[in-house]
């Protein structure tokens, strides 16, 4: 696997539902002051491991102790989490504000089945735009297509990228993320491909210059071996 990235949160839940069991923390909504936007994730396994975020640390201690008790009932659900202006402070929020937090458990129940997230996990691969809905009255999913019944709103969503409700549903939007393009393998690359990757870049060096642009000074790192004007 590579290196981990805000982008990278199904794969991550994905892998480790494969050797382990996984459930997969999304944020659904949010009011006022929020550290991570609506669809941010936050991937958590059996032990207690995590990978993402929902809040940058706010309240996820007690998003993982409910997605831990989520693997044992195989059963979905709702959190939200709230602080007033005078409390906010407290729980490291600038201002007071509420996110809603929806957990979901990979696996059988009620959960997130395993085939639907790597069908999610090949289409991002592939770079392909795409939507995982979910109701969280019913707790149906399906991944969107042109035929869907919310294809207009889902369309709108896409293009703006922006999940969010639509009634009952919660239309998780993934778009791949933006390519950027480092060309040379010099010192100040190194943590510049680190920073782009964490910031949910798909960060790529170029440098046809193997003594530059080597794994070993890049572990983990897409590297392109071409002039610039050829490999863009």
């Amino acid at each position: 696997m590579q290196p981990e990235s805000h982008d990278s949160i199904p794969e991550i839940a994905l892998e480790w539902h494969r050797s382990d069991r996984s459930a997969l923390a999304t944020v659904v909504e949010t009011w006022g002051s929020a550290p991570r936007p609506t669809g941010s994730q936050l991937a958590i396994r059996s032990d207690g491991t995590i990978a993402g975020s929902v809040s940058g640390g706010c309240v996820e201690g007690a998003v993982i102790a409910e997605a831990v008790d989520s693997l044992a009932s195989e059963t979905p659900s709702l959190l939200e989490f709230g602080v007033s202006d005078d409390d906010a402070f407290a729980v490291g929020l600038a201002c007071g504000g509420r996110i809603r937090v929806l957990i979901e458990p990979v696996g059988e129940g009620s959960g997130l089945r395993p085939q639907l997230l790597e069908d999610l996990v090949v289409l991002r691969k592939a770079r392909k735009p795409t939507a995982l809905l979910v109701n969280v009255t019913t707790w149906e999913r399906r991944i969107a297509d042109g035929n869907d019944p919310l294809a207009d709103a889902i369309s709108a969503r896409m293009a703006a990228d922006r999940s969010g409700f639509e009634g009952d549903w919660f239309v998780g939007v993934h778009n791949p993320p933006l390519r950027m393009i480092v060309v040379g393998g010099v010192h100040i690359a190194q943590p510049l491909l680190a920073m782009a990757r964490l910031a949910g870049y798909d960060a790529v060096l170029v440098d046809p210059r193997g003594a530059f642009a080597s794994p070993e000074r890049f572990p983990g790192e897409r590297i392109v071996d071409e002039w610039p004007d050829e490999a863009i």
